[in-house]
């Protein structure tokens, strides 16, 4: 729990452990005093669609409605507008698929970061000497303890209730169920390097039209001034567009006659 007059932020992945999160905050009288979702610009329909549903809920249950924020510049003055386009034009891939994580620090914690430096219930709180609470949904997983380590920094202290509660994936789905919540989809862009195989053949079979793009990134990248020397592709280990070509045969038929 927060302290007393403590500001209290929400990361916001609009996925299931940030989702449920939300719910357990509720249904034990907690109330955030900001819920922040970082848009690269990537995410796939679903993930937009289901802010409608979570701003209805939360106006239901009293708390603020969730704050989109985008990378410093990226509305306004930087040349590249979103992710995606980022690595099209730089003829690259997310730096997930090399092994490193910057694409998500760059677009997804520094535009909460510095939205947070601009809010002036922070800027309050650290002028009394107090840290704002930041509450982040890593589950009990073994996976999502690994990652839950930051506890304090200058000027945040960082809260994990789900995994402080002991739930895990499992508890989430439940949890949000019973809110009267749809369990919301794997929340990630379209073209991440953390997708399994099963999500690409979802892509094909639901957004051919982003699976296109995704392919065109990986292309753009092999063909391109850098080339492929460290990554097979996307999916770091392996290739989007061989994956395609060798399992989904008809997508690539039809991606022939579209484009």
């Amino acid at each position: 729990m927060k302290a007393p007059g403590r500001p209290l932020v929400v990361s916001y992945g609009m996925g299931v452990d940030s989702t449920a999160m939300l719910v357990w905050m509720h249904q034990r009288g907690v109330r955030p005093d900001a819920i922040l979702f970082a848009d690269t610009g990537g995410e796939k329909p679903e993930t937009y669609a289901y802010l409608d549903h979570m701003d209805r809920w939360l106006a239901s249950v009293d708390c603020p409605r969730v704050t989109v924020v985008t990378k410093p510049g990226q509305a306004r003055r930087s040349k590249h507008k979103t992710l995606e386009q980022n690595c099209v034009e730089n003829e690259t891939l997310p730096s997930l698929a090399f092994g490193y994580k910057s694409c998500s620090l760059k677009w997804k914690a520094t535009p909460m970061d510095q939205w947070v430096s601009r809010w002036q219930p922070a800027q309050d709180a650290w002028a009394r000497g107090e840290k704002v609470v930041r509450a982040i949904g890593y589950d009990a997983s073994p996976a999502d303890l690994r990652r839950s380590k930051i506890k304090e920094t200058s000027k945040f202290t960082y809260w994990y209730p789900l995994r402080d509660a002991g739930i895990t994936r499992p508890g989430c789905k439940e949890l949000i169920e019973s809110a009267g919540l749809p369990v919301p989809m794997k929340s990630s862009c379209f073209f991440c390097p953390a997708m399994h195989r099963e999500e690409v053949v979802y892509l094909a079979e639901h957004h051919p039209d982003l699976l296109r793009r995704a392919l065109d990134m990986e292309e753009g990248a092999r063909d391109g001034k850098h080339g492929l020397k460290t990554t097979k592709g996307i999916g770091r280990s392996w290739s989007w567009t061989k994956f395609v070509a060798d399992e989904l045969p008809d997508y690539g038929k039809a991606r022939c006659v579209i484009g």
